[in-house]
């Protein structure tokens, strides 16, 4: 279909005026779409596993293996990125980063299903992935690996990525992999700070939101995501503010539902049953354990996602194809309708229509200038208002000795040591505020004033579409636009407006830091403990106290605030100026080859027939690939 299209856009029917209007609503749309015909035929469909360093990924691909191919270790070893596909043949393909490929097939040399052949690939794979046993890894950017994977079907593969928090080069690996990914699986060491780290998922989740907002990743679905939750025999009792009473099951069912919380909130689109409970070290085909009986079900959910995975980019680009159609439609219908109107009602048309894409225009650019002051205003009274009620003594109390913690005063006497406590819960509290519902809210209602300032304007853009394009009552050939979602302006990318994904960006206070400062003794060496303790407590929740407000403006800027400018912007000076400037080109067009459309009616019939015929069939084959993907998911056929 995309040939077809590519021939009629390239043909002499497609006249120049035509083509120039086209670029406005589809910019270098020739260069596009041979892209997107590249994807078609050679894109891969990434189910990426990824991670904190350690956290058991190779693990877990291990255990979905079913045999031992990956070594695991405990520091950050993974260098690359490691692509894995269903192939009758084992064969291992490199790539390093000047682009030398090489290959090499291990069908004939050893059998894969005995502990020697998984021997001699594990330690080929060593050498090719492990940067703490090879120089030569670190230069290799991907490794593809074939193996017989029956459940990957297609051009679906699993990757293997690198920690996340580990070196800033394996890292960046990690982060220009996701334009490739349509879905993720996240393990998560529960082991670590309570299995969510403050500086990890959350700049993965800032990438991906804003990969999607300039449409890098529009095959990705949020609802998709897996969690493996694992490591959960590293659980401890009586750490600070548990009750020295408890057993370690309590410690771990507290554990659990606020990891799960913390999950939701970092992760608003994630399905509770895809949240998972493990030790991966303890999963095995041959043992009957809550462990291996939560893998099983994982297995489930990871063939449903590879079914799907299977057909999304070509759902993607159908949806693509069908709202490209519908701009080379609205061109041609607009022409064929001119000569059903008098050349003194398309002046009149023209003149009443400027007015309003000169309004619209003008809306734009002021409401980007609006909503840009509102976010700073925002983030300056969210700021406020956490230090308004740090300062208070129930503020104060709050923060120092929150729930469920041992109380600051009863803490043992190490200057040192107490003051890092005073630190570490006034960030904690700062941290806990800024992913507070009240917090949130107050930027939902800049996402929503975003969201209901775009269907506004597309709207008042689609009535003056209709003023050009609407049938009368002629019975020439024109090209109904009888989907709703595309109807409207281009919806890729605005689809972050309405969507809670970004909203926790700055859940977990990223980089969140309080400094420290010396303590000095001489000014309360001679008081008693208590009123030391006091003193210390006062005086370091007063310079801490200080500098909150600067902290929380900054944190707020370089999250939410900048997503938020984006998100302005992608709206105002992209999907609807370019939408305006469309409308503006065409009305121009209209006018200026009046007489040449109206004699040229027969060949733009023809167009819009093969047009037409392009459209029918992208709709029937979006139908049916939605119906199976329904089907995929309910497991009915």
């Amino acid at each position: 279909m995309y040939r077809e299209v590519e021939s009629v856009l390239k043909s002499d029917e497609y006249l120049e005026d035509l083509r120039l209007e086209l670029d406005h609503s589809n910019p270098n749309y020739l260069t596009v779409l041979e892209k997107r015909i590249k994807d078609m035929e050679k894109s891969d469909h990434g189910i990426v596993v990824a991670g904190e360093t350690s956290a058991g990924k190779s693990t877990l691909i291990n255990k979905i293996l079913n045999r031992r191919i990956f070594k695991g270790r405990n520091l950050e070893t993974t260098s690359t990125i490691i692509k894995l596909r269903d192939s009758e043949r084992v064969r291992i393909i490199t790539e390093n980063d000047a682009g030398k490929i090489k290959e090499k097939d291990f069908s004939d040399k050893f059998d894969l299903a005995s502990k020697d052949g998984a021997k001699v690939l594990r330690d080929y794979l060593k050498d090719m992935t492990d940067m703490t046993a090879s120089q030569r890894s670190a230069q290799i950017r991907s490794v593809d690996i074939g193996l017989p994977i029956p459940f990957l079907k297609g051009n679906t593969i699993l990757v293997d990525t690198p920690g996340i928090g580990g070196s800033g080069e394996v890292t960046k690996k990690l982060i220009d992999y996701l334009p490739n990914a349509v879905s993720f699986i996240f393990v998560i060491n529960v082991g670590s700070a309570g299995g969510m780290q403050n500086d990890r998922l959350p700049e993965i989740l800032k990438s991906i939101v804003l990969l999607q907002m300039d449409n890098e990743m529009p095959c990705f679905d949020p609802q998709d995501v897996i969690f493996i939750t694992n490591k959960w025999d590293t659980i401890e009792s009586n750490a600070e503010g548990s009750d020295e009473n408890s057993s370690d099951d309590d410690d771990v069912t507290k554990t659990w539902e606020a990891l799960k919380a913390t999950i939701k909130q970092n992760w608003p689109s994630v399905k509770e049953k895809n949240i998972y409970k493990m030790n991966l070290k303890d999963v095995s085909p041959d043992k009957s354990n809550a462990s291996s009986t939560e893998f099983v079900k994982f297995q489930a959910a990871l063939k449903s996602t590879a079914t799907k995975a299977e057909h999304i980019r070509v759902l993607q680009h159908l949806r693509f194809l069908k709202d490209l159609m519908t701009n080379i439609s609205n061109g041609l219908n607009a022409r064929l309708e001119v000569g059903q109107k008098s050349e003194k009602d398309q002046q009149e048309l023209v003149e009443a229509h400027q007015k309003k894409i000169n309004m619209l225009t003008d809306e734009c650019a002021q409401r980007n200038d609006l909503l840009r002051r509102k976010t700073k205003r925002t983030i300056a009274e969210t700021a406020q208002a956490c230090y308004d009620y740090m300062l208070t003594q129930a503020g104060k109390e709050r923060v120092l000795n929150p729930p469920g913690s041992t109380s600051i005063l009863k803490i043992e006497w190490q200057p040192n040591v107490f003051a890092e406590k005073v630190q570490k819960r006034f960030a904690m509290y700062v941290s806990e505020y800024m992913q507070s519902k009240d917090v949130l809210q107050r930027f939902a209602k800049l996402k929503d004033e975003i969201a209901s300032f775009y269907q506004k304007v597309s709207s008042d853009l689609s009535e003056i579409e209709t003023g050009w394009i609407q049938r009368r009552t002629s019975k020439r050939l024109t090209l109904s636009l009888d989907d709703p979602e595309i109807s409207k302006a281009s919806v890729v990318g605005i689809v972050l407006a309405t969507s809670p994904l970004w909203l926790p960006l700055l859940a977990t206070g990223v980089g969140l830091t309080i400094a420290a400062s010396p303590i000095i003794f001489p000014v309360i060496k001679f008081l008693g403990r208590d009123k030391r303790k006091q003193k210390l407590i006062d005086e370091e929740y007063s310079r801490c106290l200080s500098s909150v407000k600067d902290i929380i403006r900054t944190e707020l800027e370089s999250n939410q605030g900048n997503v938020i400018y984006k998100l302005v912007d992608k709206v105002t000076d992209d999907l609807l100026l370019r939408r305006i400037q469309y409308l503006q080109k065409m009305i121009n067009q209209l006018m200026k080859s009046r007489k040449d459309i109206i004699s040229n009616v027969d060949t733009l019939t023809d167009l819009a027939k093969k047009i037409q015929i392009i459209k029918k069939s992208a709709t029937e084959s979006l139908d049916l690939f939605i119906k199976e993907m329904k089907a995929a998911e309910t497991g009915v056929y």
